[in-house]
């Protein structure tokens, strides 16, 4: 670790906390904010599972959405089912949601805001779900089972959050973007033991970088002085301060760490696709490939930028360790936003537009569907998927890989869309394994998708979703694992659906997800023209996948529907057909399907909530 020359800041315990006397939050810029050392509420690891509050978590109590907060709009509890009028389904999606024993529903009034949040006269968000000990079921023969990481667990209640714990001490309270009505999240973090800043009271350009990184000039010369912040999260001692701005080179494929501490802030790469960890991005024929042990470590607190199709890219046997804390985010933003923010103008808003960088990117060693061969004769050991975007190749036969970990980090403004089906995400997952650890993560006003999986067995909890330029979840090529806790508010212009999952044809592993309490609110005022008109939906479901869908809320204008789950045009045909996968594991249309669920959900939009029969026949 390197450290600067820095001024120290006094604090003082109250409580079981830390005052920090210099700083503000974003929800109210100027007031002290308690660092609880312990790390375990207000957002923390219990900040959504079922000790997140319980009984004594104060009750429905604070509910009053903070002036500004991110909203959504809702159903009223009147959506039709509507007949596509082609091929008919094998049986009706909406009487299988309907089975008794199930708990799904289809009025969500009374039981939220269009903050997302819990309404103290909500009767049916009651509801359990029992967190499995591995995923997928060991009836899914092709894919692995693998234990499910600490972090998905069981809960006793429908959407995001719980409602016994007030709107302040819930996950998303204190480190999210727009959410409790903040436009910024990144500020100096002076006190946050353990990283440079440490014993700081204002950060200061000495012209020095960590080791690996090169110096580019003073913040206040590349970007534009702390004081200039319209945002005020600059104000008072931090005024005269500056960071150095160090930039990351185009690869560091060397066995160790490359460590960014919070003291300086960081530029990506300028040249495509911008800054690689590793070597094994290349193709495996390529005498350069390597799966070198890289590993970014990133402390808490620390600002990462880029611009045009710049990406952070972490290869196979690479790993990035991006822990910050609900204090102290790490956060990965555009220059264009930066720029905006610490122009002096008020007028300029810092919350600027989508695709002003790329994103990033996380090349695993898990299987994928699109490895060579297909059923039983796929190759996954010299698995070689080129991922969207082209930053690199991805895949193998290591589902419980790890490409390290991601906590409390926020990606925004980011995503490169090079053609229609070629996008780099916020995060793009490619063959990430089940060792990778996703937990408090947004994703805020992205070119494409929020988070895109590609393969992969990786499971993710307390993600946060807004305003993306596509869909918020979406996953592809065999995705065997999963997201429990999350929130998604879509923008009213360029917003698309929720959930896209499509299983690939005869092709192993299928896709198989499991996704419990989440919230998704459509936009509050949808354009018209945003979209075309089939992609505007809530959850589509295709392509012979298997899913799982548990105590999550999907509501609001929705046009095409809330639920659009799609055959492949051959009415029964075969097992890969999506609506067939309902029989596998001794289930049926009648009693339910083991790997075709939906428990306690709602599913509530404004004027339709079920697609039938829209399939058309394939060409000849």
């Amino acid at each position: 670790m390197h450290f600067k020359n820095t001024a120290v800041v006094a604090v003082a315990l109250v409580g079981s906390g830390l005052l920090a006397a210099c700083e503000g939050t974003d929800l109210n810029p100027g007031a002290p904010i308690i660092i609880n050392t312990g790390g375990t509420t207000g957002g923390g690891t219990t900040g959504g599972g079922t000790t997140g509050g319980g009984t004594t978590g104060g009750g429905t109590g604070g509910t009053t959405a903070p002036t500004g907060a991110l909203t959504g709009s809702l159903g009223t509890g009147s959506g039709t089912t509507r007949n596509g009028g082609n091929l008919l389904d094998p049986f009706s999606i909406t009487t299988y949601f309907r089975l008794p024993g199930f708990g799904n529903t289809t009025s969500v009034v009374g039981q939220i805001d269009n903050t997302g949040f819990p309404l103290s006269t909500a009767t049916a968000l009651n509801a359990t779900f029992s967190a499995p000990t591995v995923w997928p079921p060991v009836t899914a023969t092709e894919a692995v089972s693998m234990p499910v990481p600490d972090y998905i667990v069981s809960t006793n209640y429908v959407g995001a959050f719980d409602p016994a714990v007030p709107r302040a001490q819930q996950w998303t309270a204190g480190w999210t973007v727009g959410v409790n009505g903040n436009d910024a999240i990144w500020r100096f973090f002076g006190g946050v033991a353990g990283t440079a800043l440490a014993n700081a009271s204002v950060p200061v350009a000495a012209g020095t970088c960590p080791a690996g990184t090169t110096l580019v000039g003073p913040f206040s010369t590349v970007v534009g002085a702390l004081g200039n912040d319209e945002t005020r999260l600059f104000s008072g001692i931090t005024t005269t301060g500056d960071y150095d701005v160090c930039a990351l080179p185009a690869r560091f494929g060397d066995a160790g760490a490359l460590t960014l501490t919070n003291d300086n802030v960081y530029i990506l790469n300028s040249t495509f696709p911008g800054t690689i960890i590793g070597n094994g991005d290349r193709a495996r024929t390529d005498p350069a490939y390597a799966e070198t042990a890289s590993v970014l470590s990133i402390e808490p607190g620390t600002l990462i930028y880029g611009s045009g199709t710049s990406a952070l890219v972490i290869s196979r046997g690479a790993q990035i360790n991006a822990v910050g804390r609900v204090e102290a985010p790490i956060v990965m933003t555009s220059l264009t936003q930066l720029r905006g923010r610490f122009d002096a103008n008020p007028a300029t808003l810092p919350n600027t537009g989508r695709g002003e960088w790329a994103g990033l990117a996380l090349l695993g060693r898990a299987p994928d569907s699109q490895c060579q061969g297909s059923g039983a004769a796929a190759d996954f050991q010299a698995c070689d998927v080129l991922l969207e975007g082209n930053v690199g190749r991805y895949g193998g036969n290591l589902p419980g890989d790890s490409s390290g970990t991601l906590n409390y980090v926020i990606v925004r403004h980011a995503g490169n869309v090079i053609s229609e089906g070629n996008e780099l995400n916020g995060i793009t997952a490619g063959g990430v394994g089940r060792g990778t650890r996703m937990n408090f993560i947004q994703i805020h006003r992205n070119a494409d998708d929020g988070i895109e999986f590609f393969g992969g067995y990786v499971m993710a909890a307390h993600m946060v979703f807004t305003g993306e330029g596509d869909d918020a979840i979406d996953a592809d090529n065999g995705f065997n694992g999963g997201i429990q806790f999350a929130l998604v508010f879509q923008d009213n212009d360029e917003s698309n659906r929720i959930f896209e999952q499509d299983g690939r044809f005869n092709r192993t592993p299928t896709t198989f997800p499991l996704y419990a309490n989440v919230t998704g609110l459509a936009p509050p005022n949808r354009s018209a023209t945003s979209r075309t008109a089939g992609d505007r939906n809530g959850i589509l479901l295709r392509e012979g996948l298997r899913f799982s869908f548990n105590n999550s809320i999907v509501t609001g204008d929705f046009p095409e529907g809330c639920l659009d789950v799609d055959d492949n045009g051959i009415q029964n045909a075969t097992v890969t057909n999506t609506f067939n996968r309902v029989n596998e594991a001794n289930g049926s249309s009648t009693t339910g399907g083991a790997h075709f669920v939906f428990r306690n959900m709602i599913l509530d939009c404004t004027s339709v909530n079920f697609i039938e029969n829209e399939e058309v026949a394939p060409a000849p």
